[in-house]
């Protein structure tokens, strides 16, 4: 089911219905850029924490377009799930002084243009949204009667035309009719509550609310004394307009307070991304970014790391061709898991995807990783029961608890993002520290081609002359260390903190002198 502004307020009680039912939620999105260029390269050598450093200051230009949730609703009686998608189409928004901005690439565009992306929908019924710090400042904004002021100098010239034409209309309705009602069509939500506040500013006698068959309609009665006139409180029209600017974060703020477990696949970007859009201005620390995410969704899965870990139980001829999502989904949806050619749940779509359905469109992809993270959870499940037979989503969720809160990092010094409790130790072989023999300066590129032949790896530099060099498997160190035991062109050892950092050679030094005036001090002192 697509998303916009057209159906958010019909669709937003079936999300409601459908969240409360379901026992996890699929998720993805789709971005309006990819972090490219040297600095945003994965490299070996970064943590969680040194990934989210080099890219916090640059996601604030992107943004999710679309956000794909798909509830997965699992049927006792059959043993089955019944998933239901749903694809929100998301665009920006600009309130009083809040202007929302992005950047799209080029390359993003292309890509999003190759899966047939629908930009008319982006642009034209995109729904709104606010963090909650901007959701905050517009609320202040509205008690304290600023809304009105700060919004009404960013209005187009379309907007004054349109907010004057209303005014007339009350204005030449009073002096010319009798009737004791008049509606005014007003299609924006914004304007409509500044044509609340302007009628009731210009004719402090009329009543106006909102008419009850239709929202889009201000009604505006002659005076309090005509039969069923109301007059809306202001609060009231306050709280409509909220509802409106906060568009899909009402969906957010349903999936924070339903606490229901969260399912992505390869999700560290997106959970940055989710802060910064719907939380609010990412954090200067990292600890605090993974705290704000955590309290917010307290139980996220990472379908990427999970099958990382379970591609481990497989032989070479039996794992997938990779663990992206559409290779691992037409794993597990084609019969191909050996493991799970018996006893498995069905799953089903309460309806249908649209016939031109693709990959990297977020509903689709919300659905993927939800299927995915039953398969793999049926796959441990049975496992750790040793047999292979239906399994329930409390059995799927308890064995897949280890896996919970710990988000893939891609090609990184650690296999994982923890949000529930501190990252893992490093986990790649120890570094290897390289110094040129031969040159004055040492040429990172010269050493990255000297060192490729013999497996994955990264270099950076260390000094004028020294760099560090970070691989995959320990196979690799223990080849590249025996290869240049007795080279002429570079000194290869292991990367030790004392001998090859300048804080470890001032430690190293500062102790030895200490250590040797101590010597002086108690021989001067026995020689007197």
């Amino acid at each position: 089911m697509e998303v916009t502004r057209k159906n958010f307020i019909e669709e937003l009680e079936n999300v409601k219905r459908d969240l409360s039912k379901c026992c996890f939620v699929g998720f993805d999105a789709e971005f309006t850029a990819l972090l490219t260029g040297e600095c945003f390269k994965h490299r070996l050598f970064d943590t969680s924490e040194d990934r989210y450093n080099k890219i916090k200051n640059e996601v604030s230009n992107m943004i999710m377009t679309q956000v794909g949730l798909t509830m997965f609703e699992y049927d006792r009686d059959t043993d089955s799930y019944t998933a239901t998608g749903y694809t929100f189409h998301l665009c920006p928004q600009v309130v009083a002084d809040i202007d929302q901005s992005f950047i799209f690439q080029a390359s993003t565009l292309n890509f999003l243009c190759q899966h047939k992306f629908d930009f008319n929908k982006f642009t034209y019924e995109g729904l709104p949204y606010l963090s909650k710090v901007e959701a905050v400042k517009v609320q202040t904004y509205l008690e304290n009667g600023l809304l009105l002021k700060d919004h009404a100098r960013t209005l187009s010239m379309d907007e004054e035309r349109q907010l004057q034409q209303y005014c007339s209309q009350v204005s030449k309705w009073l002096i010319q009719n009798e009737e004791d009602t008049i509606y005014l069509d007003v299609e924006s939500p914004v304007l409509r509550y500044l044509t609340h506040m302007e009628i009731r500013s210009r004719f402090p006698k009329v009543l106006t609310t909102d008419s009850l068959g239709n929202s889009k309609k201000v009604l505006v009665y002659r005076h309090e004394s005509v039969a069923g006139a109301n007059n809306a409180p202001e609060s009231q029209l306050q709280e409509n307009l909220m509802k409106h600017l906060l568009g899909f974060s009402q969906v957010i703020a349903l999936l924070e307070t339903s606490k229901k477990p969260i399912v992505g696949h390869n999700i560290f970007l997106d959970t940055i991304l989710l802060h910064n859009q719907f939380i609010g201005p990412l954090p200067q620390e990292y600890t605090k970014f993974k705290q704000n995410i955590h309290k917010t969704f307290p139980f996220l899965f990472d379908t990427k790391y999970i099958s990382y870990e379970m591609s481990r139980k497989l032989s070479y001829r039996e794992v997938w061709k990779s663990n992206n999502l559409q290779d691992l989904y037409e794993f597990f949806s084609e019969g191909k898991c050996k493991q799970l050619r018996k006893g498995v749940n069905h799953i089903k779509l309460s309806r249908e995807f649209k016939d031109n359905q693709t990959y990297h469109e977020a509903g689709w992809d919300s659905y993927c990783s939800g299927y995915c993270f039953v398969r793999l959870g049926h796959w441990i499940a049975s496992e750790n029961r040793g047999s292979y037979t239906t399994v329930g989503p409390t059995e799927t969720l308890t064995a897949l608890a280890p896996y919970c809160n710990k988000i893939n990092v891609i090609r990184g010094a650690i296999t994982y993002m923890s949000f529930a409790e501190n990252d893992p130790p490093r986990h790649r072989p120890p570094l290897l520290h390289v110094k040129a023999l031969a040159q004055r300066t040492i040429n990172i590129g010269q050493v990255a081609s000297a060192l490729a032949g013999f497996g994955n790896i990264d270099v950076k530099p260390h000094g004028r002359r020294t760099a560090l060099v970070a691989a995959v498997t320990h196979q690799t160190v223990e080849n590249i260390l025996k290869n240049f035991r007795h080279s002429k062109e570079y000194r290869i050892s292991k990367y030790s903190v004392y001998r090859h950092s300048a804080a470890g050679t001032v430690v190293v030094w500062s102790g030895a002198l200490i250590t040797g005036s101590l010597m002086l001090y108690f021989l001067h002192k026995q020689l007197k």
